[in-house]
């Protein structure tokens, strides 16, 4: 993520200035308004942590570093906090407080012993001679909530009992907290939109960067362990393709090793269509209910997210390690379309409201993101075709020229040697056949002419797409073997007859077809190398509704591998070490162009099923 777009708004101590300046008033308030000896408050943050964020003392400021340098602990630093999800820390105020009776938080809790406060940072005596010193004969905690979760502990303490006034005041003063933590995660979602609708616009052509910033935005900005992106693609497929992480580069190295899987490579992926995939989180946010999208799919489980790539007891130890609470999946749309998922794991117990709401427009950042990016690249593609056909142009105005000359030099060596062949060769056929060869050279002289033209017009006319296919095939297949390729390949044709006709160029779709049976013989002679087995090629043509016709060419052949299906419609991609990578590209452009469709399904060593669909004018 770029650092100046995606920087981190000013902090004190992991919370922002403005909510510092709230949580200082509040404990003032108790201070000063109760008489109290002193007063804190602890925000819940990150791994279930309470750190002091601000405190008050109604004492001397020289015994207040004397109680300070006798505990051997300031008020604020890193070793004043207490950890809900730590044993030692279970007799602890903080701890009593907000895990209260049966898991639900209490509404305050007293002690008259400054130790429950402090335990187990400071030990009892030292703790028994601060209250000595400074008169306390009660502490309070004070838990405040957010929509029923606990977000945070007030604590006082006093040298006289507390009353119910000053309970009533306490809880007034700890809304007041979680009221302004409320407003500072409204804040913090808000900045950080901005931030990545900023940081998505600088990158907006590349799609691998689109989906960093929106990861990083979840981990670094919004303070989650992890965070992961999957994109729907080809195959009913969901492969991760960026993620985040709130920890050091070697231990992410250590945990994919003891996982067994990267969180980005070929293993990381869920297919839609896969049984093995069904209880993944994934798959249930995409697929939801009735075969509607879910708005998002939450777990208490890491499993759930990574099965069944890793073992249960292996994402239970991460899960553990970690401190994840909960897992989010957040499907994001484009048109009602999903086209990918949004991956979330937070140390906290339940995702608010709130959160979910910041997580879904991440994940619809991601889709317009997406959607920026792969129309940069579709331009950018057509850019490049035009530098393509250009190049081919230009060389095949060249060639042209050099064959012009060729051609001349031919004629003019036959008009030299004419009169000497008839006049010595007493068979009238060959004293004919000058005649003839020069009717063909001008010929050709006359094709090489057009070729002069490369951006001339195909006319498009009223075209029989299975008169296409047979021409297809008669220029793949040599006559001798049209329906024998070769020993062990058979080509059968499945024709349905009077289908309607489409407007195109006859010479146009014939190639796009021919493109596609040429890919078809070579994976099953590529086949056929390695294990000798027969293998066919199989054509069809249908219509499947009143407004369209389909072509389906089948291959039993090599197949595509699974990581290369999503690639073979890209320009300047291919398997072959001699090919142009142009043929399917400029296909798919073709039928595109047309307002069909074409799609590709294989199984790698099993074969190849290219599906073409052609609307029919009315």
């Amino acid at each position: 993520m770029d650092a100046n777009v995606l920087s981190q708004p000013n902090q004190v101590d992991g919370i922002s200035n403005e909510l510092q300046k709230v949580l200082q008033r509040i404990a003032d308030d108790v201070v000063n308004s109760l008489g109290c000896v002193g007063a804190m408050v602890a925000p819940l943050e990150e791994g279930n942590a309470l750190p002091v964020r601000a405190y008050s003392v109604g004492i001397n400021n020289s015994l207040l570093k004397q109680l300070e340098s006798k505990l051997g602990v300031s008020f604020l630093n890193n070793e004043c906090v207490a950890y809900l999800d730590d044993n030692r820390f279970k007799d602890n105020l903080s701890f009593r407080a907000v895990k209260g009776t049966n898991g639900r938080p209490e509404k305050f809790v007293v002690s008259d012993s400054l130790y429950d406060l402090f335990r187990p940072i400071v030990n009892r005596p030292l703790s028994n001679l601060a209250q000595q010193l400074t008169g306390i004969k009660q502490v309070i905690a004070v838990p405040f909530f957010l929509d029923d979760e606990v977000v945070g502990n007030l604590f006082a303490a006093s040298r006289e009992l507390f009353s119910q006034r000053d309970i009533d005041f306490l809880i007034a003063l700890g809304y007041q907290a979680a009221t302004a933590i409320r407003s500072q995660r409204r804040l913090a979602g808000i900045q950080t939109l901005e931030r990545v609708v900023l940081a998505l616009q600088a990158g907006m052509t590349d799609e691998k960067r689109v989906l960093q910033i929106i990861v990083d935005a979840v981990v670094h900005e919004l303070g989650y362990v992890g965070a992961m992106v999957a994109t729907l693609e080809a195959g009913n497929a969901l492969p991760v393709r960026a993620y985040a992480v709130s920890m050091a580069q070697n231990l992410i190295q250590e945990w994919e090793s003891k996982l067994g899987v990267g969180f980005v490579g070929p293993r990381s992926v869920a297919y839609l269509n896969d049984d093995r995939f069904k209880d993944n989180l994934s798959i249930r946010a995409v697929k939801g209910k009735n075969g509607r999208p879910e708005k998002f799919v939450v777990s208490n489980s890491l499993y759930d997210l990574f099965r069944p790539v890793v073992a249960k007891p292996l994402a239970a130890l991460a899960q553990k390690f970690t401190g994840i609470k909960q897992v989010i999946a957040v499907p994001f749309f484009l048109a009602d379309e999903v086209v990918g998922n949004l991956f979330v794991a937070s140390r906290r117990s339940e995702f608010t409201e709130q959160e979910t709401e910041i997580l879904t427009i991440l994940g619809q950042q991601a889709a317009v993101g997406i959607r920026n990016a792969r129309i940069y690249q579709k331009s950018e593609e057509r850019r490049k075709v035009a530098q393509v056909f250009a190049g081919m142009a230009f060389n095949s105005t060249v060639q042209v020229h050099t064959l012009r000359n060729h051609i001349g030099a031919f004629r003019m060596y036959l008009q030299l040697v004419e009169p000497y062949i008839k006049e010595r060769v007493a068979n009238e056929s060959m004293r004919n056949l000058g005649d003839d060869i020069e009717f063909r050279l001008g010929k050709a002289a006359e094709i090489l002419d057009n070729l002069h033209e490369p951006w001339r017009d195909q006319p498009e006319t009223w075209v029989e797409i299975n008169a296409c296919l047979r021409q297809a095939i008669k220029k793949t297949v040599p006559a001798p073997h049209r329906f024998a390729v070769s020993p062990g390949i058979k080509v059968d044709l499945s024709l349905v007859e009077n289908l309607p006709l489409i407007k195109t160029s006859p010479e146009m779709l014939t190639e796009a077809f021919k493109i596609i049976i040429d890919n078809g013989l070579e994976a099953i002679k590529e086949k056929m190398s390695q294990n000798g087995q027969d293998a066919h090629l199989r054509i069809e043509s249908h219509r499947i509704s009143e407004a369209i016709v389909q072509v389906i060419i089948h291959d039993s052949g090599i197949g595509i591998a699974p990581e290369n299906l999503s690639r073979i419609f890209e320009m300047r991609w291919s398997t072959k070490e001699i090919g142009m990578g142009f043929g399917l590209f400029w296909t798919k452009e073709y039928i595109e162009g047309l307002a069909g469709s074409i799609d590709v399904e294989s199984v790698w060593q099993q074969g190849t099923t290219f599906k073409i669909t052609l609307p029919i004018e009315s």
